[in-house]
């Protein structure tokens, strides 16, 4: 299929919100009945265009069943619960643009993903409502628009939110917001910068108030679909990522893109925590380093494909590994509480676990209860630390930063008295915030880990044993110390 696509100007902001051979086979898919795929109205996934139905996950997901040779045709349907229950109930069908989740994961067979994108909280900028409400900030608007039951919705129901108007289509939200009928709106970033092109610029005049969740985007066939069909779909869309076809027809609808924006055949997810992963230039396109970063670089060297590696924030990246087929997270503390959570390729760093404090403030302590008495520590939300402290009874604990940086700043501002911190990362916080080291005391370590790749349960176990035989085999031929003491020169390898 092809389109005219006009679009240019919002790309490089999308991009901050925040992604083989063709033809092997000679079998053929061909149904007695060819599968009714449904979409809805959702530019630039789903839309119509001079008579045609187009946009992203449609020429993926249709490039991918023609590879296949799996009859089909595509219809419009009036709303995303007339496309979802259509799916659910009906049979020899397919839904597109839709979220993959754990609680539809057995309601469909899935191939994907066709797309990916990210759900925020949007306000008008002439609102007034600013760019850093955070969660509970955005818990206490007026009113947020949604659609009934999409994945932006119902990711937001999860969240406690109990201000949301409830909108049949997209159009109908959208249209809520931007006359003035509610405060916010909940969308896909990419879909809301799509559709407000040529009435309003989208970096100028709209405000991301949250942002709460990677957004991956399915073909979801009917249970009744055979499972043969479902498979060659997949292994066809498999070929297109690894040919860099999906690029070509993103870039169809966002001429500019390039990899960030598409999702891969593996989902590798790092956070920024230096000295292990972080980034540096822009996020429009980053240049990811690190030691575990090149240390991930060369495991995936000996593959025969290697997948992109992206950076979001961590809360976001632990949930969606828990639940996302052919993911991947990494540097992980892999701890007692997680082991039941995902497979584990490792190890790959050392974590050990330090309380710190300003020299100004004269603290001194040597022991957990002294630790405790203190009036607060901080330390990033929901990581190893932050559990840690909560296993020791803690009742001091300031977790509301979202990285190590915020955390960091939040003992430089006098916020909290202590930092519960990984020492590898102590002398990157200090140059970042130019702090002087001295300025800084450790007062006692009180934990060892060590870090992993942490790897979906869903991901095929052939794909981690791989990866852990690749690691094992660079240990013993001496690639992973040369990485390592590059990084951290005279210090123990994990």
């Amino acid at each position: 299929m092809k389109t005219s696509v006009r679009m240019k100007f919002f790309v490089s902001l999308l991009l901050l919100l925040s992604a083989f051979l063709w033809g092997c086979s000679d079998s053929s898919h061909h149904t007695s009945t060819p599968i009714t795929i449904s979409v809805v109205e959702m530019s630039p996934n789903s839309f119509t265009q001079n008579g045609e139905i187009v946009g992203i996950d449609v020429d993926t997901a249709t490039a991918a069943m023609d590879e296949a040779g799996v009859d089909y045709v595509v219809e419009m349907e009036q709303s995303s619960t007339v496309a979802y229950d259509n799916t659910l109930n009906g049979s020899n069908r397919a839904l597109l643009g839709i979220g993959y989740s754990a609680e539809r994961q057995d309601l469909f067979k899935w191939v994907g993903p066709t797309s990916s994108s990210g759900y925020y909280v949007f306000a008008k900028k002439d609102s007034g409502l600013g760019s850093t409400l955070g969660l509970d900030g955005t818990k206490a608007l007026d009113s947020i628009a949604v659609v009934t039951g999409w994945l932006e919705t119902t990711s937001l129901e999860d969240l406690g939110f109990d201000n949301l108007v409830y909108y049949a289509t997209y159009d109908e939200a959208v249209g809520a917001l931007l006359d003035g009928d509610v405060q916010a709106l909940a969308s896909d970033g990419k879909q809301l910068a799509y559709k407000v092109q040529g009435q309003f610029s989208f970096s100028d005049d709209f405000d991301v108030c949250f942002g709460y969740k990677s957004a991956f985007y399915y073909i979801a066939f009917s249970k009744d679909v055979s499972d043969e069909v479902v498979a060659a779909v997949q292994a066809s869309l498999d070929d297109l990522i690894k040919t860099n076809e999906t690029l070509a027809i993103l870039q169809r609808y966002f001429p500019d893109a390039n990899e960030t924006m598409l999702p891969d055949v593996l989902q590798l997810f790092t956070e920024v925590a230096p000295p292990f992963n972080y980034y540096s230039g822009s996020i429009v396109d980053p240049d990811i380093q690190g030691s575990s970063v090149e240390i991930v670089d060369a495991i995936q060297s000996r593959n025969d494909y290697a997948a992109n590696v992206k950076i979001t924030g961590w809360i976001d990246a632990y949930a969606t590994v828990q639940y996302l087929p052919n993911s991947a997270l990494f540097t992980t503390a892999r701890t007692a509480e997680r082991e039941g959570l995902f497979q584990w390729v490792g190890p790959i760093a050392t974590l050990r676990g330090s309380f710190y404090t300003l020299r100004d403030s004269g603290i001194t302590i040597t022991t957990l209860e002294e630790a405790k008495a203190l009036g607060s520590v901080a330390t990033p939300s929901n990581w190893y630390t932050h559990d840690y402290l909560l296993a020791n009874g803690f009742d001091n604990i300031v977790a509301t930063s979202f990285s190590p940086l915020d955390a960091f700043n939040q003992l430089l501002s006098g916020e909290v008295d202590a930092l519960f911190m990984y020492d590898e990362g102590i002398n990157w916080l200090c140059d970042t915030t130019s702090t002087p080291t001295e300025d800084i005391v450790k007062q006692f370590e009180e934990t060892y880990d060590e870090g992993y790749v942490a790897f979906s349960l869903t991901t095929p176990t052939s794909t981690v044993e791989q990866w852990q035989q690749n690691l094992d085999a660079m240990k013993q031929d001496g690639t992973f110390e040369g990485i390592w003491q590059s990084w951290f020169d005279g210090s123990e390898l994990p």
